[in-house]
């Protein structure tokens, strides 16, 4: 039998560095580019990566077969596309806040208004930076429980 984590190991690793890269950009917003970007790379994570790695979970357990004893969750998977769905939307808002904060400052009489404003980007940018790490933490939970399932199948086969 020739089944192996590595594909999983390898998405999770890559999705993890995406999210550290929009967490790297979505630090540095005085304009709103950057939450463009880490938008754009954690849309990549949620909708693309994720599937791949929920995928390459169930070829690995249909390649190990079924077993009475051991199980694998796929859940877990869902968890962490709804919070990095949660970062996209945050990222995206707070982008396009920051824009709006951005031309009322450039104007005496609006600039409160943008100031204001700002707070409000601050705080969604620093809830899509938590939403991206505790993304990052459900991978490490994917990682875990894969690895698990594969101790307990390589148990099982050696009795």
């Amino acid at each position: 039998m020739n089944c192996k984590l590595d594909t999983v190991t390898a998405l999770i690793a890559g999705a993890t560095a995406l999210l550290l890269a929009a967490i790297a950009l979505a630090y540095y917003w005085p304009t709103a580019y950057p939450l463009f970007g880490a938008a754009a790379l954690v849309a990549a994570v949620s909708f693309g990566m994720i599937p791949a790695i929920k995928n390459a979970l169930i070829a690995y357990a249909e390649c190990r077969g079924a077993s009475d004893k051991c199980s694998i969750s796929y859940a877990i998977n869902t968890l962490g596309q709804a919070a990095s769905i949660l970062s996209v939307v945050a990222f995206t808002v707070a982008a396009l806040l920051q824009l709006t904060a951005l031309a009322f400052i450039s104007s005496w009489i609006l600039a409160l208004i943008g100031v204001a404003m700002e707070a409000a980007v601050a705080a969604l940018v620093y809830s899509g930076i938590a939403a991206c790490v505790a993304t990052i933490g459900i991978f490490a939970g994917v990682l875990t429980n894969a690895y698990s399932y594969k101790s307990c199948m390589d148990a099982a086969s050696q009795k």
